[in-house]
Protein backbone atom coordinates (compact mmCIF):
# COMPACT_ATOMS: atom_id res chain seq x y z
CA UNK A 1 0.00 0.00 0.00
CA UNK A 2 1.12 3.32 -0.74
CA UNK A 3 1.29 5.44 2.15
CA UNK A 4 1.09 9.45 2.17
CA UNK A 5 4.62 11.34 2.85
CA UNK A 6 5.73 14.40 3.92
CA UNK A 7 9.35 15.56 3.29
CA UNK A 8 10.51 18.92 4.75
CA UNK A 9 11.77 21.26 2.16
CA UNK A 10 12.48 24.64 4.18
CA UNK A 11 15.29 26.46 2.72
CA UNK A 12 18.67 25.92 5.39
CA UNK A 13 19.79 29.15 7.22
CA UNK A 14 22.81 28.79 5.87
CA UNK A 15 25.67 31.72 6.30
CA UNK A 16 23.41 33.64 7.74
CA UNK A 17 22.78 30.80 10.84
CA UNK A 18 24.34 32.37 13.49
CA UNK A 19 23.12 35.76 13.09
CA UNK A 20 19.84 34.37 12.74
CA UNK A 21 20.60 31.97 15.86
CA UNK A 22 21.60 35.52 18.10
CA UNK A 23 18.50 37.43 16.46
CA UNK A 24 16.12 34.50 17.73
CA UNK A 25 17.44 35.07 21.52
CA UNK A 26 16.72 38.84 20.92
CA UNK A 27 13.33 38.46 18.93
CA UNK A 28 11.67 35.07 19.16
CA UNK A 29 8.49 36.77 17.92
CA UNK A 30 10.57 36.37 14.37
CA UNK A 31 8.90 34.65 11.67
CA UNK A 32 9.87 31.53 9.97
CA UNK A 33 7.79 29.66 7.10
CA UNK A 34 8.11 25.85 7.17
CA UNK A 35 7.85 24.14 4.16
CA UNK A 36 7.45 20.51 3.25
CA UNK A 37 6.95 18.16 0.17
CA UNK A 38 3.83 16.22 -0.45
CA UNK A 39 3.54 12.97 -2.04
CA UNK A 40 0.09 11.82 -1.93
CA UNK A 41 -1.63 8.50 -3.64
CA UNK A 42 -4.27 9.60 -5.54
CA UNK A 43 -7.68 11.51 -4.28
CA UNK A 44 -8.35 8.99 -1.26
CA UNK A 45 -5.00 10.24 0.11
CA UNK A 46 -5.76 13.67 -0.23
CA UNK A 47 -9.11 13.14 1.33
CA UNK A 48 -7.35 11.32 4.23
CA UNK A 49 -4.97 14.25 4.86
CA UNK A 50 -7.89 16.86 5.20
CA UNK A 51 -10.19 15.02 7.29
CA UNK A 52 -7.24 13.96 9.62
CA UNK A 53 -6.19 18.22 9.67
CA UNK A 54 -9.99 18.62 10.36
CA UNK A 55 -9.62 16.20 12.93
CA UNK A 56 -6.73 17.91 14.77
CA UNK A 57 -8.92 21.13 14.76
CA UNK A 58 -12.18 20.02 16.09
CA UNK A 59 -9.39 18.44 18.74
CA UNK A 60 -7.71 22.16 19.30
CA UNK A 61 -10.81 23.89 19.40
CA UNK A 62 -12.19 21.22 21.95
CA UNK A 63 -9.47 21.25 24.44
CA UNK A 64 -8.13 24.78 23.70
CA UNK A 65 -4.99 25.28 22.80
CA UNK A 66 -1.56 25.79 24.79
CA UNK A 67 -0.36 29.60 25.35
CA UNK A 68 1.93 30.52 22.02
CA UNK A 69 0.80 26.95 20.34
CA UNK A 70 1.09 26.95 16.66
CA UNK A 71 -2.85 26.02 15.40
CA UNK A 72 -3.18 23.58 12.51
CA UNK A 73 -5.24 26.03 11.15
CA UNK A 74 -2.47 28.18 10.15
CA UNK A 75 -0.84 25.78 7.26
CA UNK A 76 -1.49 26.54 3.60
CA UNK A 77 -1.95 22.88 2.10
CA UNK A 78 -2.41 21.96 -0.77
CA UNK A 79 -2.21 18.32 -2.39
CA UNK A 80 1.51 18.75 -3.42
CA UNK A 81 2.63 21.42 -0.42
CA UNK A 82 2.34 22.40 3.05
CA UNK A 83 3.72 25.79 4.20
CA UNK A 84 3.27 26.94 7.45
CA UNK A 85 4.42 30.65 8.56
CA UNK A 86 5.17 30.42 12.32
CA UNK A 87 7.37 31.81 15.01
CA UNK A 88 10.83 30.56 14.81
CA UNK A 89 10.47 29.27 18.98
CA UNK A 90 7.96 27.43 17.58
CA UNK A 91 9.21 25.67 14.39
CA UNK A 92 9.87 22.37 16.30
CA UNK A 93 6.49 22.43 17.59
CA UNK A 94 4.86 22.70 14.25
CA UNK A 95 7.39 19.93 12.81
CA UNK A 96 5.85 17.76 15.44
CA UNK A 97 2.25 18.75 14.69
CA UNK A 98 2.69 18.18 10.68
CA UNK A 99 4.98 14.60 11.41
CA UNK A 100 1.20 14.01 13.77
CA UNK A 101 -0.34 14.95 10.99
CA UNK A 102 0.60 12.48 8.55
CA UNK A 103 0.41 9.30 10.80
CA UNK A 104 -3.37 10.37 11.60
CA UNK A 105 -3.76 10.50 7.29
CA UNK A 106 -2.28 7.19 6.75
CA UNK A 107 -4.54 5.49 9.46
CA UNK A 108 -7.36 7.26 8.04
CA UNK A 109 -6.29 6.38 4.67
CA UNK A 110 -5.82 2.35 5.54
CA UNK A 111 -8.86 2.99 7.01
CA UNK A 112 -10.63 4.71 3.73
CA UNK A 113 -9.02 1.74 1.48
CA UNK A 114 -10.08 -1.42 4.05
CA UNK A 115 -13.73 -0.19 3.38
CA UNK A 116 -13.80 -0.11 -0.17
CA UNK A 117 -15.07 2.57 -2.53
Amino acid sequence: MESIRCRETTEPLGDSAQRDALALHIDPSRQVTLRFALTIPGPDGLEALRYARRTMIREERTRGLEWNEPSMEQPIVTPTEIHWPVFASDAAWSREKIRELIERANRAHEVMRASGP
